[in-house]
């Protein structure tokens, strides 16, 4: 129950930051580019302090796929920094946090066999993809 508590703060923490990027007046995109230099900084950091022992990290941090996941998310993170600035409301840029609960939702069910989906699970895929047209397309009807 404690991943409960955790998103919640999670949550009420990127609120708190998104609304700071909407309205911030940082030129151009050195916002992302400042914030990911700090990121990667601290994670040096932690990375250097919890892992100093470990004779396997070089092989670790060597591995391919990571230069891949840091690419997308540097993409990610300009994409994201680019809608929450260019939305006429912020909590539409989170709105489609509910089609990645969807997809996540799918997913699983088609790799994992071992997971099933009920009827509630349905509806709120079927009411999560309503919310997500009623919420983007207000302007339109």
């Amino acid at each position: 129950m404690e991943w409960v508590y955790l998103s919640v703060l999670r949550s009420t923490i990127i609120v708190g930051f998104i609304l700071f990027i909407k309205y911030d007046e940082t030129p151009n995109y050195i916002f992302p580019i400042i914030i990911n230099i700090i990121v990667g900084i601290f994670s040096l950091i932690y990375l250097i302090y919890f892992f100093r022992n470990d004779k396997n990290i070089i092989d670790i941090i060597s591995s391919p796929k990571y230069y891949i996941y840091s690419l997308v998310l540097f993409f990610v993170t300009f994409i994201s920094y680019y809608i929450i600035k260019i939305s006429p409301n912020p909590a539409y840029f989170r709105t489609f946090a509910v089609f990645e609960i969807i997809l996540l939702l799918l997913f699983t069910i088609y790799y994992n066999n071992h997971f099933s989906i009920n009827l509630q699970g349905v509806i709120g895929i079927i009411f999560g993809c309503i919310s997500i047209l009623l919420i983007t397309l207000d302007n339109i009807i």
